[in-house]
């Protein structure tokens, strides 16, 4: 599970630190940096995964200036670096590791990073340390590989760590390599955005493998899925024909959702899948096109086909929750985020930092303030300011300004505790938001 994460100088986060919790909240108007928090998770997990760490043979991963000028904060000084840091752990210990960009004329790219990993075993009292980049200016992304394979330069330099320690930096760069970030779309769910058109990439062809291959499909379907959600009539097809089992766990998903839904069929003449639906009535099936579905369902389909994956993703990113769907609905789709959170029989679970300008959504985190922060960007500095809502309402409480309780929980934390409807009014008045 990961527990904080760290961003500074990375667009308007000069220094923004959250604790993360099962479902996180992040809640602010538009333009206030919301975006850029996940945009900046997503952006160094990325810079982790872009070499595979198995592969001896391929030439050395760099960073380069397009990884740090577009996303620097612009008020930042020439010698201050972006950093990035997360904390994670399991039953065998933690982890907290942590990168950094910065300029450096020195280098080809004229671009330097620096790699730092603690792990501390749940029976060991001090944390063993690695790096890379300390000693001398250097561009590689490198930690990753040198755990991984084992490299005569790791021994060399790092013998007080063990297999023991090498194994669970493994479980942590799968866990957190495992991060997708979705802002999803309708006409992308439905499959009405023409992908010859898109110049980036090439979805013509999609080749999914079910969960019994050696490669899996906690990562390929994740990422095929796309950020907006292009791909996902033909990732459903796919499951359906060569992949029973999650194309099973998807349909029960989709029940909870929508009673009548029935499954889908592929249309050769149409070439576009068809969802079935029986309106209530046993026998009879009326089948519709993904056009003619709501978006609020479109979304409920993406986030129960990640749901449905033997390994689904250790940390989504989800932009815009309510985008779509009624909010009779938000209370259904938040209790389906939960069970998300919860582990499966094969041992995996998801975490979620989800981004709102609901109110809607915010009701749903009333006996979980302490898992909410608020987003605002100051105008004079440009830069985002990011608090705990739980911190925030505390000493309003506390005074009697506004009606709640604090209450102490087993952990000997302190909580707020507000009624579902004060909290659309403090939203809604601007004490909040």
């Amino acid at each position: 599970m990961f527990h904080q994460v760290t961003l500074k100088n990375f667009r308007t986060h000069q220094s923004t630190t959250i604790d993360l919790y099962p479902i996180t909240l992040l809640i602010g108007n538009n333009n206030s940096g919301k975006t850029n928090l996940l945009a900046g998770i997503q952006h160094f997990c990325d810079l982790v995964k872009r070499r595979r760490p198995y592969d001896r043979t391929g030439a050395p991963t760099v960073v380069t200036a397009r990884d740090i000028d577009p996303h620097r904060y612009r008020l930042a000084k020439d010698n201050e670096s972006i950093e990035f840091s997360i904390t994670w752990s399991n039953d065998q210990g933690k982890v907290k590791y942590s990168m950094e960009l910065f300029k450096e004329e020195s280098l080809k790219e004229k671009a330097g990073c620096r790699e730092r990993i603690e792990v501390k075993l749940l029976n060991s009292s001090q944390p063993k340390i690695i790096e890379t980049g300390y000693s001398e200016p250097s561009d590689l992304i490198q930690l990753r590989q040198e755990i991984e394979i084992e490299t005569e330069i790791f021994f060399l330099n790092f013998l007080n760590i063990d297999k023991i320690d090498r194994d669970l930096c493994r479980t942590f760069f799968d866990d957190f390599t495992n991060t997708f970030c979705y802002h999803f779309q309708p006409a992308f769910l439905k499959g009405l955005f023409n992908v010859s058109q898109d110049k980036e990439a090439d979805y013509s062809k999609i080749s999914l493998e079910s969960e019994d291959s050696q490669t899996q499909n906690k990562i390929r379907i994740p990422s095929e899925l796309g950020e907006t959600g292009r791909n996902l009539q033909k990732i459903i097809r796919n499951i359906k024909e060569n992949d029973e089992a999650t194309f099973t766990r998807f349909t029960v998903l989709m029940r909870r959702f929508e009673q009548s839904f029935q499954g889908v069929r592929y249309d050769d003449g149409g070439d576009r899948l068809i969802w079935q639906f029986d309106l209530g009535r046993k026998g009879i099936v009326e089948e519709f096109s993904p056009e003619f579905l709501s978006d609020g369902f479109m979304k409920a389909a993406a986030i129960s086909l990640l749901a449905s994956l033997r390994r689904p993703p250790a940390l989504i990113l989800l932009e815009e929750i309510e985008n779509g769907i009624n909010p009779g609905n938000i209370q259904e789709l938040m209790r389906w985020l939960w069970q998300m959170t919860s582990i499966s029989s094969d041992g995996y679970s998801s975490q979620f930092i989800i981004t709102s300008h609901s109110p809607s959504v915010l009701r749903e985190f009333h006996d979980h303030l302490d898992h909410v922060y608020t987003v605002r960007l100051d105008k004079r500095s440009r830069k985002s300011d990011v608090r705990n809502l739980n911190t925030s309402l505390d000493t309003l409480v506390g005074i009697g300004t506004i009606e709640g309780e604090i209450i102490e929980r087993e952990d000997g934390k302190l909580v707020v505790e507000i009624p579902k409807y004060q909290l659309a009014e403090l939203w809604y008045s601007g004490t909040i938001g």
